[in-house]
C-alpha cells in the first residue's frame, strides 16, 4: 500500500508528487497516456511566467513559485526558466493595469510606473498600440520551457524513490480510510488521493460526487513568421488585459525565427477527447480577430499563422483555479480549473495539495480558490 496516490502526471500532479516524496512518502504517479504526450494541458515548449496580476492572492503565490522554480532548476540540474521581462498593455480596463502595477510594486524591487504608446513605441519599435493604450512592466517575468519542467518534476521524484504507471486509466475510486484506485491494470491503495487530471477532473470528481462548475476549451496556439527575416527575438513577453482582445505572445522557443502569439480563450468543446471537434464558425471568428491584432501591432509579421497547434484549458466561471478537499473524505484532495494561467503556479500548488492531503492548511490557500465560492453550483 502507498502512502498517497496522485492521479494524472501533468505539470500539477508531477508537482504533487514531488512535494510528497521529498517529505519522504511512497508515492504512486498515475498517467492515463503515454508519457510524454500532447492530449492535455501541460505540454509544449514554453509557458509564460509572471507576477503580474490584479488579484494580490496571485501575487503572492509567483512570489513563492519564482524562487521554488530556481530550487527545482538547481535539483534537476537543468535550465528551466528564460529571464525576459513581460509588458502588460490594456486600452479600457485601466482599474486592472493599477492593481497590476500594485501587486508587481509589492512583490518586485523598485517602482513599476505606467508608460503611455508613445513609450512602448521608443522601446520596441517592432510594437505598434494605438494612443489611449496603457502598460506597466513585470521585470520578474519570462518564459518557463514547459517540458522541460513537467520532465524535471518527475525526475525528481523518481529519485526520491517515486513511483510512475503511464498508460493506466482510472476506472473507478472507492473512498474510505484507505482508498482504492481502480484501474485496467489493476487496483491500487493508499491513505490519501489527490486528484490533478485537468480536462478529465469531472470524470473522477463526478464519480466522488462532486460537481464542480468546469468547462473545457479548445485552444488554438498559433505561430507567426517575421517579414523579410527581421528579428523578433529582443523583444519582452506581453499580454493584454482587455477582455475583448484577451491575447498574449512571445518570441518563440519552439520555433526558430516565429512568434508565439495566443488568444487567452478558445471554444467550448463536449469533452476533452472532443477537442478536434469544436464549432469551426466560432474558431474562424477568434483567428480573424487574431489576425487582425497581428496586423495592427505587430507590422513586421505576417498576418497569417505560420503554424496552428492544439491546446486544453479547462476553465471556472471566473477563471481562477480550485484546490480543495472532498466535503466528507477529507483525505481525498484535488486541483482543477487552471484557466489556462496555472502551470507558472505548479511549484505552489503541488505543495498546497501535498499539505491539505496530509491534513494541513495551507497558507496560501484563500477562500477566493476553494470550491465553496461556487456554492450554489457546487456540491462541495
Amino acid at each position: 500500500m502507498y502512502d498517497y496516490i496522485v492521479i494524472g502526471a501533468g505539470v500539477m500532479g508531477s508537482s504533487t508528487a514531488y512535494a510528497l516524496a521529498k517529505e519522504g512518502k511512497k508515492v504512486l504517479l498515475l498517467e492515463q497516456f503515454p508519457i510524454p504526450h500532447t492530449r492535455g494541458s501541460s505540454h509544449g515548449a514554453s509557458r509564460i511566467t509572471r507576477t503580474a496580476y490584479p488579484e494580490e492572492f496571485n501575487g503572492s503565490i509567483m512570489a513563492v513559485a519564482n524562487s521554488m522554480w530556481k530550487d527545482l532548476e538547481k535539483e534537476a540540474k537543468t535550465t528551466l526558466f528564460k529571464h525576459t521581462g513581460l509588458l502588460c498593455t490594456t486600452s479600457t480596463l485601466h482599474k486592472e493595469l493599477v492593481d497590476t502595477q500594485k501587486t508587481l510594486q509589492r512583490y518586485n524591487t523598485g517602482p513599476v510606473p505606467i508608460i503611455d504608446s508613445a513609450e512602448i513605441s521608443k522601446r520596441y519599435p517592432l510594437m505598434s498600440y494605438p494612443k489611449e493604450e496603457k502598460a506597466c512592466f513585470d521585470f520578474s517575468a519570462g518564459i518557463l520551457y514547459a517540458d522541460k519542467c513537467v520532465m524535471a518534476f518527475q525526475k525528481v521524484f523518481q529519485k526520491r524513490g517515486g513511483e510512475v504507471i503511464d498508460m493506466c486509466k482510472v476506472q473507478h475510486v472507492t473512498p474510505g480510510d484507505v482508498v482504492t484506485v481502480h484501474t485496467h491494470r489493476g487496483n491500487f491503495q493508499a491513505k490519501g488521493l489527490v486528484i490533478t487530471c485537468g480536462a478529465w477532473s469531472s470524470e473522477i470528481l463526478s464519480d466522488l460526487g462532486i460537481s464542480l462548475p468546469l468547462q473545457v476549451m479548445a485552444i488554438q496556439v498559433c505561430y507567426w513568421k517575421a517579414r523579410n527575416g527581421v528579428d523578433h527575438s529582443s523583444l519582452p513577453l506581453f499580454i493584454s488585459l482587455d477582455e475583448i482582445s484577451d491575447i498574449y505572445g512571445m518570441p518563440t522557443s519552439e520555433y526558430d525565427g516565429l512568434m508565439k502569439i495566443c488568444l487567452h480563450y478558445g471554444v467550448l468543446c463536449a469533452g476533452p477527447d472532443m477537442r478536434d471537434n469544436t464549432d469551426s464558425k466560432a474558431e474562424a471568428k477568434n483567428l480573424k480577430m487574431l489576425t487582425e491584432f497581428v496586423a495592427s501591432t505587430f507590422p513586421y509579421l505576417v498576418p497569417e499563422p505560420a503554424i496552428k497547434e492544439r491546446c486544453m484549458y479547462t476553465v471556472t466561471p471566473d477563471n481562477q483555479f480550485i484546490v480543495d478537499h472532498h466535503p466528507i473524505h477529507r483525505n481525498i484532495v484535488f486541483g482543477a480549473g487552471f484557466s489556462g494561467h496555472g502551470f507558472k503556479m505548479a511549484p505552489v500548488i503541488g505543495n498546497m495539495l501535498a499539505e491539505l492531503v496530509q491534513g494541513g492548511k495551507p497558507e496560501l490557500l484563500v477562500d477566493e480558490l476553494r470550491a465553496s465560492r461556487f456554492d450554489k453550483k457546487s456540491k462541495l
